[in-house]
């Protein structure tokens, strides 16, 4: 035996892989141990490919040796080579157990503890390898120990595990793809892009490098090199999904939107069940304006296994549903996305938040959420210029055009003091050449179009200008470009007018309100100093006009008779329960009816389809068609006799157009700013009781007025009373009191002090 053994031994030795294996099965009968022959044997098999047969010798081994961490390490490797993986970890742990000074097993169970998707104890096992210092921490222990913490969402200490791997191996080509990916986790695009071009020209470019690549160009809206990348990339694999997705969202990016539609559907054909994929077709989707087929879109990916991640699947599903008045699973697919946020496993985008949820708390978390995993860590600091000429803002916006924020932003740039102010606008935005973009030309110094600007170009020409005080009217919400801002464009940074929400990052050094939206003692879901102006925030054209010839009921629809009430509110801003009362309202005034706005056929069938279901005939319902005429817009406001309001995310502009017309508008107020600004518009004009404390109280107090004409025409004639004095609608006042902020920020920045809240007074100075 020992002679045959020793020559067994000599043949495995050499190489003589199949000579080997051949002399220890004539020496496996006479092998009285049973462990010997059968180890060399496996470990002979497995050298040859044939794990299979390996595992079994092995195994038998262990038989008669169960407590031999070398056999069980061994017994491990083929498991793992046979995709048993959970298996292989059992066997590596109890190496680890019989031999804790044995360095391989504790290597190979961090490893195969990663394949199974458990980064935490694969952590804990890395970890323990480096308290112990054990020889073989190399390269690839390393870009492991990185993919560990990215998967447990460090990207930070990722980044430096990586960086490690690649001292050891400049040439690691998993970290130099990786190390792009930390840089991108920590919204650090720039560098991302330049770390993979460089290693692309240094080492080759592989094809997770394109990809990768790919996804930074996107990050940095880099869009057309982007889609060139992920061409490459496609042309070297064409089934690889990922540059699938990457082309897709370069199109969509760019507007191509059959393209983009077309190749994220080829996308997801490639795994119909990669939930990511299907949450990017119902992005696509939506971006070309086909909600139905975005909804299902997220659905079906709500539907499939979450990762380990957190993503925004229901949040999106819900909130696109909504846009369409789809109600289907309202009330259960809240209750579980609020219930992923509160544990972790879902994510709630910061806009959708405020139409979702009456909770500042929670919109303070999302938006921070938001702003660590997508935006800058840290704004460059920019100096402060002198105290010589006039002060330099100004307005970045992705809405300076016929737009709600356009409209409520016009008449107030008109009113700026140019002789004390530089007025710039940043626009994000289309040029679409029409009357009210035409009038922010006008009213400004400088109107600068960056709209197909990168995010890198963007921000070297905002900063170009010079500003003393930048002013972002877009926050999470519309052609927003967060990382700009996040960035740095001047030295003080404030969110206005167009985002009733916290940014949650550090990039916003305030935010304008008052004293209704932001109430005193709120400042705590707020990551910006809150300045709170006299009378209400919004501001509005006090020099709208507003049609009366030809405004009649037949001709929008309205019966003659009977009593109308409306809501020119998005119809995402409607929930079930608030439709639900308004139906109640209706049944409760016999003739009466409700006119909403017209805002996408779905949405339309919906109501209509829901108010039948709740026994209201929808002929009731009447929907009010798009006029771009602005004064004939405000005019049918008068046709109307109450404008109900919704909650959580209540009317901003529509409250102070309805106002403005002199059309009451009855409220409930709500927590948060998205739904407190009607309130804050009633309130500045001296109309409290026309502000609820509940939607129960809101129904109630609709049916009241409803039924009582008197006083609902008294209320009518105090609004119409009001309006010319109010401050709500003195648009030179609003940028006065705009202005003496804007200089407040200024001269604290002057001073080399911390930005600090500040309320104003309503005094003749302002």
């Amino acid at each position: 035996m020992t002679t045959e053994f020793d020559t067994c031994i000599a043949l495995h030795r050499a190489g003589r892989l199949d000579d080997a294996i051949r002399c220890y099965r004539r020496a496996l009968p006479r092998d009285r141990s049973g462990v010997q022959v059968n180890r060399l044997l496996g470990l002979a098999l497995f050298a040859k490919g044939d794990a299979r047969d390996a595992l079994k010798h092995l195994q038998a081994a262990l038989l008669r040796a169960p407590g031999d961490a070398a056999l069980l390490n061994d017994a491990g490797n083929a498991l793992r080579a046979l995709g048993r993986n959970a298996e292989a970890a059992q066997a590596f742990r109890r190496a680890v157990a019989a031999d804790p000074r044995g360095g391989d097993a504790l290597f190979n169970l961090a490893d195969t503890l990663l394949t199974l998707d458990r980064p935490a104890e694969a952590l804990d096992v890395y970890r323990a390898i480096l308290d112990r210092r054990l020889p073989g921490i190399d390269a690839d222990f390393h870009n492991n120990l990185g993919a560990c913490l990215m998967a447990l969402d460090q990207a930070d200490q990722a980044l430096v595990a990586f960086r490690q791997a690649l001292a050891l191996d400049a040439a690691h080509r998993g970290a130099l793809v990786h190390v792009g990916a930390a840089l991108q986790r920590l919204a650090r695009h720039r560098e991302s892009v330049d770390h993979l071009r460089e290693a692309a020209r240094r080492h080759g470019a592989t094809l997770p490098l394109l990809v990768t690549l790919g996804q930074g160009l996107l990050d940095l809206r880099d869009l057309a090199p982007a889609l060139e990348v992920f061409a490459e990339a496609l042309r070297r694999q064409p089934d690889s999904q990922r540059a699938a997705i990457g082309q897709a969202l370069a199109l969509s990016g760019l507007g191509r939107h059959a393209e983009a539609i077309a190749a994220i559907d080829g996308a997801v054909a490639l795994d119909p069940a990669h939930r990511p994929a299907q949450i990017v077709a119902g992005n696509i989707h939506l971006a070309a304006k086909d909600l139905p087929a975005a909804a299902a879109a997220y659905a079906r990916a709500a539907a499939l296994p979450p990762g380990r991640l957190p993503d925004a699947a229901d949040a999106l599903l819900l909130f696109t549903r909504m846009r369409i008045c789809d109600w289907t699973g309202f009330e259960a697919t809240r209750a579980r996305l609020l219930a992923g946020v509160a544990a972790g496993t879902a994510r709630l985008p910061p806009f959708e938040a405020l139409a979702i949820v009456d909770d500042p708390g929670l919109h303070l978390r999302a938006a921070a959420h938001h702003a660590r995993a997508n935006l800058p860590a840290r704004r460059d600091a920019l100096p402060v210029r002198g105290t010589a000429g006039r002060i330099r803002i100004g307005y970045v916006s992705g809405e300076l055009r016929m737009h709600a924020v356009g409209h409520l932003m016009a008449r107030l740039l008109e009113c700026h003091d140019r002789t004390a102010f530089e007025v710039h606008a940043i626009s994000l935005g289309p040029l679409t050449g029409d009357a009210v973009q035409a009038r922010i030309r006008a009213a400004v110094d400088g109107f600068h179009d960056c709209s197909a600007l990168p995010d890198a170009a963007l921000v070297d020409t905002a900063r170009g200008l010079g500003l003393d005080i930048a002013i972002d009217l877009n926050g999470y919400s519309g052609d927003s470009r967060g990382a700009v801002l996040a960035r740095g464009i001047a030295p003080v940074q404030v969110g206005f007018l167009g985002y009733p929400g916290t940014s949650g990052g550090g990039f916003l050094d305030y935010v304008v309100a008052d004293a209704t939206v932001i109430p005193p003692g709120a400042e705590a879901d707020w990551s910006e100093q809150v300045v709170r102006l006299p009378g209400c925030v919004l501001p509005t054209d006090d020099g709208r006009r507003i049609a009366t010839a030809g405004i009649t009921r037949a001709r929008f629809g309205l019966p003659e008779d009977g009593f109308v009430f409306c809501c020119f509110n998005n119809t995402h801003k409607i929930l079930p329960a608030a439709f639900d009362a308004w139906m109640r309202i209706l049944a409760s005034v016999p003739g009466s009816v409700l006119w909403l706005r017209q805002e996408n056929a779905p949405a339309t069938r919906n109501l209509l389809a829901v108010a039948a279901a709740r026994g209201i005939d929808p002929a009731r319902l009447v929907m009010a068609q798009r006029v771009d005429d602005m004064a004939e817009h405000l005019g049918r406001h008068a046709l109307a006799d109450l404008f109900l309001d919704t909650l959580p995310y209540n009317a901003h502009t529509t409250a102070a157009d309805a106002l403005q017309a002199g059309l009451p508008v009855l409220t409930a107020a709500g927590r948060a700013f998205a739904g407190r600004v009607a309130a804050s518009l009633l309130t500045t004009l001296g109309l409290p009781e026309l502000i609820t404390e509940s939607p129960a109280a809101q129904e109630a107090e609709a049916i009241a007025l409803a039924r009582d004409p008197a006083r609902l025409a008294a209320l009518r004639a105090r609004l119409a009373a009001a309006l010319p004095g109010s401050a709500a609608f003195d648009t030179p006042r609003q940028a006065r009191a705009l202005e003496h902020a804007f200089r407040r920020m200024h001269a604290q920045a002057l001073a080399g002090a911390r930005p600090e809240a500040f309320a104003m007074d309503d005094s003749p100075a302002i």
